[in-house]
């Protein structure tokens, strides 16, 4: 890897000792730059958990991708950063069924200074910087709050409000580290599976300075400052299109 071209694709300039100071900044500006997609999976091409192949994706090819891809390359950058981190297997909470995915599902990261803190670049409707890890407590991120709470002696459940009286489920978590490659039969999963959200249809995020842009086969969504506004689209020339008006992408 190498680490100024990785941080000159997310528009990254700060320090690079390993603090927390650097680790909130480093998410940010990886969210900010790097947008969460699953178009690969619609061009029937294969992802796979490899390092090598999600540095050349999302550096040189200047794309994004989804949680075994952007956070184990991100996992790469902070280590080499001299941040000590493990990789945790999740169970997001699925909306639509109203219960948990399985395990291994979702990749997320543990980062280690003076307090443990949750990390993560590869969620779709993502907290901004990393959630300190062992309190209850509500932790704003940006307009929306974020708790993190114990469901048992294993499991802890992330959740988010606006409120602070109506919660959304994302997901439940194990903190005890696991190797990338436990991840490989889901993530074969996700790219196969009728089940699957992601072979559902298009999909690409991105968090913006004031909100949030999405978009997929149907729409595009801008969300700006808590104000949504949809356009559909229409043909896949305006899908096209808005993918490299919006994200720099051209396939």
């Amino acid at each position: 890897m190498n680490t100024d071209a990785y941080l000159n694709r997310i528009g990254y300039v700060g320090s690079q000792e390993p603090t927390l100071a650097t680790l909130k900044a480093l998410q940010r500006a990886h969210l900010l730059h790097v947008p969460f997609e699953n178009l690969d999976i619609h061009r029937q091409q294969e992802i796979h958990i490899d390092v090598k192949q999600s540095y050349d994706k999302i550096v040189r090819q200047k794309r994004g991708g989804f949680c075994f891809e952007v956070n184990g390359l991100f996992n790469e950058l902070l280590q080499n950063l001299g941040f000590s981190t493990h990789f945790i297997t999740c169970s997001v909470f699925s909306q639509p069924k109203q219960r948990y995915t399985p395990y291994f599902g979702h990749v997320a990261i543990i980062a280690h200074l003076e307090e443990d803190w949750l990390v993560d670049v590869g969620f779709g409707t993502n907290f901004s910087e990393p959630l300190r890890l062992n309190t209850e407590d509500y932790q704003l991120r940006d307009s929306t709050y974020y708790q993190l709470v114990k469901l048992n002696k294993v499991e802890t459940l992330l959740h988010r409000t606006t409120d602070r009286q109506e919660h959304i489920k994302m997901y439940k978590f194990k903190p005890e580290p696991q190797p990338l490659t436990r991840f490989t039969e889901m993530c074969h999963y996700h790219q196969t599976s009728p089940e699957s959200l992601f072979t559902k249809g298009k999909l690409c995020s991105l968090l913006t300075p004031n909100g949030r842009i999405t978009l997929t086969d149907k729409a595009f969504i801008e969300t700006v400052s808590g104000k949504k506004t949809e356009t559909s689209i229409e043909s896949t020339q305006e899908f096209d299109q808005k993918l490299r008006e919006y994200f720099g992408i051209e396939l």
